[in-house]
């Protein structure tokens, strides 16, 4: 983590520099988005800290419109050039609510996106749907992507697997979603057909005890 995160913070002092100069908007808007990426591999480290350490983080909730962290979390996977090319459905109410650490929650949407985008062929449509019922929150990632074989399936969670091709993964994003989620008192499962696609579901409280 201190390896990682020395150059990030050097990265980040660089562009707060930058920012106090003279700029086009343009450029002030991309350094704006460095400093956001920075941010979020900060949280991320914060996240690999946690899931290293025995027992559940302290949960700073809050409560925030799911949409509104969807549509942030779709955002940033839409960086990379490959999830440009696909569509993403934004389905959540936009009334909906709940109380959870947002930016942990945030972390799970971002990893469930960009799974759901590596799986993909550009053209393809990644759904998000969500609904309240009876006190708790389920999340649904849909993808038209390759799918997961029925005998990988309930290893996905576990820490460095990965289906991914060799340099493609690290192999912790679900196991991050799965431990996030838990920290939260509620489920994840995943549903898959290879050739068809995956759709990751999501079950939380609606108000942390």
């Amino acid at each position: 983590a201190h390896e990682i995160g020395n150059p990030v913070t050097g990265i980040a002092s660089l562009a707060q520099n930058l920012l106090a100069g003279k700029l086009p908007k343009p450029a002030r808007a991309d350094i704006d988005e460095i400093l956001q990426q920075t941010r979020r591999i900060a949280n991320i480290l914060g996240t690999l800290m946690n899931f290293s350490r025995s027992g559940a983080p302290g949960q700073a909730c809050e409560r925030f419109r799911l949409h509104d962290s969807i549509a942030d979390a779709v955002r940033l996977v839409r960086l990379t050039h490959h999830a440009k090319q696909l569509d993403c459905d934004n389905l959540c109410p936009p009334e909906l609510e709940l109380c959870a650490n947002r930016q942990q929650l945030s972390q799970v949407l971002v990893n469930l996106f960009t799974n759901a985008c590596d799986a993909s062929q550009p053209g393809n449509r990644v759904e998000i749907f969500a609904f309240a019922e009876d006190g708790w929150l389920q999340l649904e990632v849909q993808d038209q992507g390759s799918g997961i074989p029925e005998h990988l399936r309930e290893r996905v969670f576990e820490p460095f697997f990965t289906t991914k091709l060799p340099g493609e993964g690290t192999g912790l994003g679900l196991s991050l979603v799965y431990k996030i989620v838990e920290d939260h008192g509620g489920t994840v499962e995943i549903d898959s057909v290879p050739g068809t696609g995956t759709r990751a579901v999501i079950r939380l409280p609606l108000e942390q005890k």
